[in-house]
């Protein structure tokens, strides 16, 4: 197969992130633009590797190799992995809910989710995906995208941006996210839930690009002021330290531009 055959054929895979369950051969192939008869070789291979399974008369279906992914993803994902400890101490101290996320394309996807057992607020799942516009873990993503990448979703969502407060321009937008990439942590209350509070840290790559986002939500009014700016503290060295524990050869300064970060807590 070539490259862009194999491209078209995980396509298929992409159809299942609607909210349509089924997907008959004849959809599949209007979607992708192909020929039924491509489109039935494709599926065999999918459906041979367990990538989609036949569901009848109504179509296919997401297969048990995408279940048996998940669990590896959720047993070997070196970001959870790297993380887990740190939650659960987390919520041994606190009353919170931890969201462990990686970045993808245009949004950001929950890999990981630990809620105090007493915690009855409704948050994200392992799957669940979330625009990065608002938010602790959008801000925390925005701040360490590329100029370009910056660029392409201030002006795809430049009403909702300027309407927010977050900037008129592209010069307001980047500088409100400065403050962001040399604290590293970002906190948002109300954002994504009327009644918390969300802190989120980056996890950065070795070229210190943004992998992803380790946050902890907490009720308005459940901490002093105090007791909250130690938590902030804390999130920020987490996100220092899983960051250096997944690039240990990566010099990581906190305080520039550069996307660096420290160990050393910033100076007041």
């Amino acid at each position: 197969m070539t490259k862009s055959t194999i491209k078209k054929a995980l396509t298929i895979l992409d159809l299942f992130e609607t909210d349509q369950l089924d997907w008959t051969t004849e959809e599949i192939a209007k979607q992708l633009q192909i020929p039924s008869s491509t489109c039935y070789r494709y599926l065999k291979i999918l459906s041979d590797m367990g990538y989609v399974v036949s569901s009848s008369e109504k179509g296919y279906t997401l297969g048990p190799k995408i279940s048996l992914l998940d669990y590896h993803l959720r047993l070997k994902d070196p970001i959870i992995n790297a993380c887990r400890s740190h939650a659960e101490k987390l919520i041994e101290d606190y009353h919170g809910c931890v969201l462990i996320n990686r970045v993808f394309r245009q949004s950001f996807i929950c890999i990981y989710s630990l809620q105090s057992k007493d915690d009855l607020r409704v948050f994200l799942n392992p799957g669940d995906a979330i625009p990065i516009l608002s938010g602790a873990n959008a801000h925390v993503i925005q701040a360490f995208l590329s100029r370009h990448l910056q660029l392409k979703l201030f002006e795809a969502n430049r009403d909702f941006f300027s309407a927010a407060g977050r900037g008129s321009d592209f010069t307001g937008f980047k500088k409100n996210l400065l403050d962001i990439r040399r604290r590293l942590v970002c906190t948002e209350t109300g954002a994504m839930r009327p009644d918390s509070i969300g802190i989120a840290a980056p996890l950065l790559g070795r070229k210190k690009n943004i992998l992803g986002t380790f946050s902890f939500s907490i009720p308005i009014g459940s901490l002093s002021v105090a007791q909250e700016a130690r938590l902030v503290e804390r999130i920020r060295e987490i996100g220092v330290q899983v960051s250096t524990e997944l690039n240990p050869q990566t010099d990581i300064a906190v305080g520039t531009d550069r996307h660096s970060v420290s160990n050393k807590p910033q100076p007041a």
